[in-house]
């Protein structure tokens, strides 16, 4: 009787190793059960999509996948082979996934927005620890601030005088151009009722092109004000393997003060994530003399969502997941183009599975 004892005791505690064993394979930890998925935007983001160890449903008789907690890191020592540590989040990412945003040198660094390695997080990073246009809209202060000191001392050292005087009238009328130029100016709104006369698509190929102009009947069924949007398709899911363009015809004079923005509303249901935007739009912005070839990067956008990630990738260039519930503002810098004429547009780009209702565009403007 001991030895049946002994015999079953063994087998339990052998059991119970495999399984513990199979869970924390590869990197991950143990298996969300309640959330199937297909990719890894489906699952929470301290989870990924398991999609090498489907489990068979006994409802259905077919093979599903599960979500798979990611496992715990404070260094590369501790992820698997195959799965890089993500440092500031403290968990393990595939290789796939930490192909653009971990690196060891600044030459990993791909993105031109995120050029430097922070070596203590192996994290690609801005170049000075800020956006871009920290560093354009800082050189209007600097050179109000120096006007204004030249102003004051000439007032200090006589006040009564007719030199003074004319200095200060001078300088009075240049602040005041300057603020008028630099305060709440639009150069440029599109709200698409005229039917998008002022734009122009650009097919990546024969087919279809995926640009639509009209009032929606699929997505959010209406626009964010008024009737008519740009959409990547009216009335139902986008196109695959797209790859279009969508941009204004008239060049726009980005003033050389201020601080120039492009701000629009857009309804998205994209398939994608932080680390792997399958299907995604992005705002392109070149100088007039450039061509549209030329640039193959969109620029840094800030959206007004739940929150501060939750409709762009991690570079922020990239429009993409699903959120699919409300038309949210979206907010470009274009500091790094002023006194340049520059064109506008919306690049849309999918892979060729798994669509969704896409992207839908209204209210745009161009202000400073």
């Amino acid at each position: 009787m001991k030895k049946r004892f002994l015999f079953f005791l063994i087998v339990s505690v052998a059991l119970l190793f495999i399984v513990s064993c199979g869970d924390d394979e590869e990197g991950g930890g143990e298996t969300n059960v309640n959330t199937q998925c297909n990719s890894n935007i489906d699952c929470t983001r301290d989870s990924y999509c398991d999609l090498e160890n489907p489990k068979q449903d006994a409802e259905l008789g077919t093979l599903v996948y599960y979500c798979k907690k990611r496992q715990l890191c404070a260094s590369q020592a501790d992820c698997s082979m195959g799965w890089k540590c993500k440092v500031s989040e403290g968990f393990c990412i595939t290789n796939k996934e930490a192909s653009e945003i971990l690196c060891s040198s600044d030459t990993d660094c791909k993105d031109p927005f995120y050029p430097k390695c922070n070596l203590a997080t192996g994290e690609c990073e801005t170049s000075g620890g800020g956006d871009i246009s920290d560093s354009g809209d800082t050189e209007i202060p600097d050179s109000s601030d120096s006007t204004d000191s030249g102003d004051s001392d000439t007032n200090d050292d006589d006040s009564d005088s007719d030199t003074s005087d004319s200095s200060s009238d001078t300088t009075s009328d240049d602040d005041a151009d300057t603020a008028e130029e630099s305060v709440g100016k639009t150069v440029m709104t599109e709200d698409f009722e005229d039917g998008g006369t002022n734009w122009t698509i650009v097919p990546a190929t024969e087919e279809t092109p995926c640009w639509e102009i009209g009032a929606p009947t699929s997505g959010p069924e209406a626009a964010n004000g008024g009737t008519n949007v740009a959409a990547t398709n009216l009335a139902g899911n986008y196109l695959p393997n797209c790859k279009d363009l969508f941009y204004y015809k008239t060049s726009i004079s980005v003033p050389s003060s201020g601080k120039p923005e492009i701000n629009f509303y857009a309804w998205v249901d994209l398939i994608g994530n932080g680390y792997s935007p399958f299907d995604y739009v992005e705002v392109l912005v070149k100088k007039s003399e450039d061509t549209w070839e030329l640039t193959d990067t969109g620029v840094p956008l800030v959206a007004d969502t739940p929150s501060a990630l939750s409709a762009l990738d991690n570079h922020k260039t990239k429009i993409t997941k699903q959120l699919g519930t409300n038309y949210y503002k979206f907010t470009g810098d274009l500091s790094a183009f002023k006194g340049k004429s520059v064109d506008i547009g919306f690049r849309f780009t999918s892979d060729g599975s798994d669509e969704a209702a896409g992207f839908y565009l209204d209210d745009i403007t161009v202000s400073y």
